[in-house]
């Protein structure tokens, strides 16, 4: 009877081991997988992020090069405008450059792109300077928005 004792005594032993090192083994599995969950999250999150940023980037270099042309546009009307002020063409071209202006922005841009117009349009024919003026301060507002230095005055 003795040795039936030790058989039962071991083997309940080692099914008690076996559960104990079951559920050991289970709980450190489901911590293993938390973990992952989260690192997948975490390697989701930083996805998207670079992502976002990258769209972010291509809208803001979109917005800077129609903002480029735009600016372009008004100075080119500006100076056909400058050059022939008694035609209608080059009023209206005038006109819908700085519409133009004004709707790409930014405001500082765009009040200086409207005192260069108005000037234009009402020059002062004794004294050319507040034109001159208003075109350099247009410039270097541009300039300004888009990133680009201006030359030192000089």
């Amino acid at each position: 009877m003795d040795e039936l004792w030790i058989a039962l005594i071991a083997a309940g032993s080692a099914v008690a081991g076996s559960l104990v090192t079951g559920w050991l083994t289970r709980s450190a599995g489901l911590r293993q997988a938390e973990a992952a969950k989260h690192a997948g999250d975490r390697q989701a999150d930083s996805a998207l992020q670079i992502m976002q940023a990258t769209l972010d980037d291509q809208r803001r270099s979109r917005i800077e090069e129609r903002r480029r042309l735009v600016y372009g546009e008004f100075l080119e009307a500006a100076t056909d405008f400058t050059s022939d002020q008694s035609s209608r063409e080059f009023d209206r071209k005038l006109q819908k450059a700085f519409t133009h202006v004004v709707l790409e922005g930014p405001d500082d841009v765009a009040l200086k792109a409207a005192r260069y117009t108005h000037l234009l349009r009402n020059p002062d024919r004794e004294d050319p300077d507040p034109v001159t003026s208003a075109h350099t301060q247009y410039i270097n507002a541009a300039r300004h928005t888009l990133g680009i230095p201006t030359a030192p005055d000089g």
